[in-house]
């Protein structure tokens, strides 16, 4: 499962900004009417989102789209999914979603790759400058390790917004230490970065996935984990390797 690129860019967008501002007002304008905004010219989409041109203009660049083109073009890959369980009453939706969910994380806890595990903590331990990020749920798991580092005396930053985080690791040098967690191992799909971290001065990059997918040469490692991807597992295996992460780096200390 990945996410189509307007959800990712417009729910990232959403999340860091503040909820009266312009870009959130055609945020939730375009979440709402993706079906059709898809066929509005530039004009059309200002005069319906009640903002100016240039607005939208503004609006698709720091949503991460080269231009209003591009973003269009999202808007007719839109597409909304959701995975339900089948139970007829609510105890028997309850037990088949916990049943799913505890047998996905035991499977991500046993089928994590332990010496690649031990490595990324040696990592922390090495380096000061540390960001985790992820998108969507998989933000979830960054804000876990987060917080159970923080508990140990380590701070790692991390920011919600898709934008932010692509600019980060853009610019990061080799003094940094970046973990990415990406259920499907897609993370990079949305953004271009090539160009960028092509230097030698790149930061470490770890990319922590269920999923056994050929990543960009600036990727440095991989933290594997056992998975089959389904939608009801996301973003529980992401957070409980986020705690192991924590673990094992408190009992490397």
């Amino acid at each position: 499962m990945t996410y189509d690129k307007l959800t990712v860019a417009l729910l990232s967008m959403l999340s860091a900004e503040d909820r009266d501002s312009t870009n959130a007002q055609v945020a939730r304008y375009l979440l709402a009417h993706a079906d059709e905004a898809g066929a509005l010219s530039i004009k059309e989409l200002a005069a319906a989102a009640h903002v100016g041109t240039g607005t939208i203009s503004r609006f698709a660049r720091d949503a991460g789209f080269a231009s209003f083109a591009e973003l269009r073009e999202a808007l007719g890959g839109f597409a909304q999914q959701f995975a339900s369980v089948t139970g007829a009453q609510p105890e028997a939706r309850a037990d088949e979603l916990s049943r799913h969910v505890t047998m996905a994380v035991e499977r991500a806890v046993r089928g994590v790759d332990q010496q690649a595990l031990q490595r990324l903590a040696h990592d922390l331990h090495a380096y000061q400058r540390v960001s985790a990020y992820g998108l969507l749920k998989g933000q979830a798991a960054a804000l876990d390790l987060q917080v159970d580092l923080l508990m140990q005396g380590k701070w790692v930053d991390t920011t919600t917004a898709l934008a932010d985080q692509m600019e980060h690791i853009a610019r990061a040098g080799r003094d940094e230490l970046v973990i990415v967690f990406s259920y499907t191992g897609a993370y990079f799909e949305y953004g271009d970065l090539d160009q960028a971290l092509r230097r030698l001065d790149r930061p470490r990059i770890w990319m922590v996935s269920g999923a056994r997918r050929p990543q960009p040469a600036y990727v440095s490692d991989l933290l594997l984990f056992d998975s089959d991807l389904d939608r009801l597992g996301h973003p529980y295996q992401l957070e409980a390797v986020a705690a192991l992460i924590a673990q094992e780096y408190a009992a490397t200390a």
